[in-house]
């Protein structure tokens, strides 16, 4: 297991609504991501777009954002943070220096604490 790999392990072992996760770097590329059953599965393009949000974060509820061949709608976003919903799923996505870490979440609007404080806990 690489040292992303922990910090994927302990970003969804903070609250088990995060089904999938992945920490990018701020061009796009993977650097580790939630396997098997709980592949994350954004492609490349999708990634590459993704990590361009950050450039101009305050435009971001105004388009959405996609991930997993999914269009979400951004309610909010803060600083460094970007929160996605659709349906009963969405993520949250902080950017750091050099990386994005990105957790996707299934469940009611309550589960979303846990998983902005797992994401915050990671930072």
């Amino acid at each position: 297991m690489s040292g992303w790999d922990a910090y994927i392990a302990l970003l969804t072992g903070r609250s088990p609504a995060i089904k999938r996760a992945a920490i990018i770097g701020t061009d796009g590329s993977v650097w580790t991501r939630t396997a098997d059953a709980n592949a994350f599965r954004a492609s490349e393009a999708e990634l590459k777009k993704f990590a361009a949000l950050f450039k101009d974060i305050n435009s971001v509820p105004s388009t959405g954002a996609d991930l997993e061949d999914v269009h979400f709608i951004v309610p909010r976003t803060e600083e460094n943070l970007i929160f996605g919903k659709k349906d009963k799923s969405g993520f949250f996505a902080a950017k750091i220096k050099t990386a994005i870490i990105i957790a996707i979440y299934e469940g009611e609007n309550e589960v979303t604490a846990s998983v902005r404080t797992g994401i915050l806990i990671v930072m």
